[in-house]
């Protein structure tokens, strides 16, 4: 064989050597992903690298991910970067303005397929459920501010005397209102005149006997409303009525809720004042219609319509949401405990997709080692040939 010859052979046998083995040995990496037994004897390097070791590379990768690529360090410096309060701030602006565009109700946004059938029965489920909170809320504020031991002036250290004065002149002024209401409308004329009639039908006497032949009900109560309604418009009796109610204020102030409940309903052995106090908002409160209201109720126009009130908040809302952010992002970070999700991520992730995204960014990089592989081999192969040769 001729030296020229010799070298050639021997280059390329170590160059594809090389090359062959470098390909198998990036293919060992992912293959084979079981294990090939030969009866009972396991068959060496299988499965592959990536395979056998997955909940080992998992491990390691949730720790990197953890320690060093994904840390409150490096969540803060997002935190910190200028213009993101302003980019948040146009995100919610947007968003919300996006509500404001929509003309469903709000049982057309919790239920959008719901019939009317089904809506009836929401429409229950919904106030049982207002019921409920209710009740539960009383509850929970009759236990947690013990209002059965605390008295009003220590639930309510706002309401002081002067606040009580004018609440009470308010009060008084309403009251006036109402009753001025009252006597001048039918119902309120008819009570008059059954009240003069009974107190004529109780008179005896010279007196009696005079007003049952002289006096005219109906006009004697027509001349009296016009009197009535302009002393209940007078500062005087507004007067005499707010001091009555302030005393009874004051009166109340220093009594627990409990009290109060049993002196409103006149009984002194209810057991639990917090179920009289619900009984009574069940009969007063129209929860039924509030629930239908409630339903019907278009959050687009309640957006539209406090506009100037909500936008103007929109930047602080942000930015005390990127404080509180920051201020808690350690905690937040250690209890999310990213290194056991990414590990549990990267364990059911499948042996194949991994290959294929490796691959997909490492390709170059692999087929250039199996080329270096190649090289190498037919320089060691060149070498040889020469060495051969000159011993030869």
């Amino acid at each position: 064989m001729s030296a020229w010859l010799l070298i050639i052979f021997s280059i390329a046998v170590a160059a594809i050597v090389g090359g062959v083995t470098n390909h198998f040995a990036i293919k060992m990496l992912f293959h084979p992903r079981r294990p090939i037994y030969i009866g009972s004897w396991k068959l060496p390097f299988t499965p592959g690298l990536i395979p056998k070791r997955k909940q080992d590379i998992a491990e390691s990768l949730g720790e990197v991910v953890a320690q060093y690529l994904v840390t409150s360090d490096g969540l803060r410096s997002v935190l910190e970067k200028p213009g993101l309060q302003q980019q948040l701030t146009q995100t919610l602006t947007t968003s919300i303005d996006r509500l404001a565009s929509n003309p469903k109700t709000l049982m057309e946004w919790v239920h959008p397929d719901a019939g009317e059938e089904e809506r009836t029965v929401l429409l229950q489920e919904w106030e049982q459920k207002l019921r409920m909170v209710t009740q539960q809320g009383v509850a929970h504020l009759w236990q947690s501010e013990r209002w059965n031991e605390r008295s009003l002036h220590e639930l309510l250290p706002g309401l002081q005397s002067e606040v009580r004065s004018r609440a009470a002149d308010k009060a008084a002024q309403a009251l006036l209102n109402a009753v001025g209401s009252q006597i001048q409308s039918f119902e309120g004329q008819r009570m008059l005149a059954n009240m003069l009639s009974k107190v004529m039908d109780r008179s005896q006497g010279f007196f009696g006997t005079m007003a049952a032949i002289f006096v005219d009900e109906d006009k004697l109560v027509s001349r009296m409303i016009p009197i009535l309604a302009e002393q209940l418009k007078s500062s005087d009796v507004r007067r005499t009525v707010a001091r009555i109610v302030e005393r009874k204020l004051d009166e109340w102030m220093v009594k627990t809720p409990a009290q109060l409940v049993h002196e409103l309903s006149g009984q002194t052995d209810i057991d639990k004042p917090e179920l009289w106090v619900v009984e009574r908002l069940n009969d007063v409160i129209p929860f039924a219609h509030l629930t239908q209201r409630l339903a019907e109720m278009r959050p687009a126009d309640w957006v539209q319509g406090y506009r100037q009130v909500w936008e103007p908040f929109i930047p602080r809302i942000v930015q005390f949401g990127v404080n509180k952010l920051d201020q808690h992002l350690d905690q937040l970070v250690k209890s999310i405990g990213l290194e056991e999700v990414v590990r549990a991520q990267v364990e059911k992730f499948p042996i194949e997709r991994l290959e294929q995204i490796i691959l997909s960014v490492s390709g170059k990089e692999f087929r250039a080692i199996t080329w270096l592989g190649v090289l190498l081999g037919g320089i060691i192969g060149g070498v040889q040939a020469f060495i051969l040769l000159t011993i030869g």
